[in-house]
């Protein structure tokens, strides 16, 4: 991902702080579950930190991928998945993470905690999609992949 610069890949144009921008698209909030919990790794991906409020939902679980350190998330009767809603943020920024997220993933608008926020789910049936290994964890990911990650995005 990185052009060995030492600048970051995706740059951010300024666009000045989130309470300047009027515009309703610039005002987007993210459902967060996997990688994009980790503060680090959105400052390294849009170039700030994202005001975040954590909260949960029910029915759904993230997913540990083979030989990855990110998950999917899919539906689990019974089960509560614990996330970050990210916001607001700008149209630059979250075109940023959209574009983050790659071909495994589609996006749909979820109201959650009373915001639309958008939720990047899997594309079950991409070609590449590695096979689920059980639960993703954030704590596992943060204690032992975090580094590893952000290393590989300022590569």
């Amino acid at each position: 991902m990185g052009t060995g610069t030492g600048e970051h890949p995706l740059a951010v144009p300024e666009v000045g702080t989130v309470n300047d921008v009027q515009h309703p698209r610039d005002r987007r909030w993210v459902v967060a579950y996997g990688t994009l919990r980790a503060p680090e790794v959105v400052q390294a991906l849009i170039g700030r930190t994202v005001p975040s409020r954590s909260t949960a939902i029910s029915g759904w679980e993230p997913q540990a991928l083979d030989g990855l350190d990110y998950p999917i998330l899919v539906e689990s009767a019974g089960s509560t998945c614990e996330v970050d809603l990210l916001g607001p943020m700008t149209a630059i920024e979250y075109d940023l993470i959209v574009e983050w997220e790659g071909p495994w993933y589609h996006s749909a608008e979820w109201e959650v905690d009373g915001v639309t926020a958008t939720v990047f789910l899997p594309v079950f049936d991409h070609p590449d999609l590695p096979d689920r290994t059980g639960v993703w964890s954030y704590g596992l990911f943060r204690d032992r992949d975090l580094a590893s990650r952000l290393a590989w995005m300022w590569d």
